[in-house]
């Protein structure tokens, strides 16, 4: 039997309650013989969390008509948020459901899949594989539908938007533009793994193969942090190893900036789309 192709995600890794194992680990094995490592070069922490939950409280009428999360980490604000400001089942209750009618819009499936644990109405998971697409389908959605159903302006609509610290412009930009009004509140912030030298020493000295066959970026911080490091450690091996990223932006980011080539620009931002594209690069 061949030697499985090993696959290093720079992420950390995350077990699905449902299935009990990782959701990458799982469609590359869905697909054929790989080991999928994991390396996150980034921590997060979580902040105003006090402020997002007095929003939650005050209820969104008359300010929000829905709440845009990029990222599963905007998403795990909100969850933490959502449990302290709805603990008690009295008189949040009403105001609880008021927040679970309006649309909560998402980039790819998997931060869809986060926010299902809450009740809501997620959408933009399958038309937006980035934070751009999905300020296209929030304009689309409320054309079609708040609009003409209620005869309002764009501009009397407002969002809460939960962001990272590294958020980048396309979507307020693309929103403000179009006179919409935005609550951005930062809700997490990223900082560097500061164990990413010893635990990528520790994934090379224990991994049997003694050899990375792809590497998977994941975004333009985590190339920063990562790259110079990578390049030393795996000098011998690096023109060999295949790169792939998320998405348009850190593959931009890396072949522009960084001057790496890119083997492979993940379609949209999960599990399924990028194991196929390398499986089928691999064929």
């Amino acid at each position: 039997m061949s030697q499985p192709k090993t696959i290093l995600l720079l992420k950390e890794k995350t077990i699905q309650i449902d299935s009990n194992v990782d959701v990458y680990e799982q469609k590359f094995g869905e697909l054929g013989n790989y080991k999928v490592l994991y390396l996150p070069p980034l921590d997060h922490s979580l902040v105003n969390i006090n402020e997002l939950i007095s929003i939650l409280k005050n209820g969104p009428e008359n300010n929000y008509r829905g709440v845009i999360t990029t990222s599963q980490r905007a998403v795990e604000g909100l969850k933490v948020a959502w449990e302290q400001a709805f603990s008690s089942s009295g008189e949040s209750k009403d105001v609880l459901e008021k927040w679970k009618k309006l649309p909560y819009f998402v980039v790819g499936k998997s931060t869809a899949k986060a926010i299902k644990e809450l009740n809501v109405n997620s959408f933009g998971a399958d038309e937006s594989g980035n934070s751009e697409l999905l300020a296209n389908y929030i304009l689309k959605y409320f054309n079609s539908s708040f609009l003409q159903e209620e005869g309002n302006s764009s501009k009397q609509l407002e969002l809460l938007f939960l962001v990272g610290d590294k958020r980048r412009d396309e979507l307020p930009n693309k929103l403000l533009e179009s006179g919409f009004l935005l609550k951005e509140l930062l809700i997490y912030e990223t900082k560097p793994n500061s164990t990413f030298s010893n635990e990528l020493n520790k994934i090379l000295n224990s991994h049997e193969k003694k050899k990375i066959d792809w590497i998977v970026f994941f975004s333009p911080s985590g190339v920063d942090i990562s790259l110079d490091l990578l390049k030393n450690k795996l000098l011998e091996d690096w023109n060999e190893i295949k790169i792939a990223s998320i998405g348009k932006t850190t593959s931009n980011y890396l072949e522009k900036i960084k001057k790496i080539n890119v083997n492979i620009t993940s379609p949209k931002p999960e599990a399924e789309s990028l194991s196929k594209s390398i499986h089928e690069y691999n064929i």
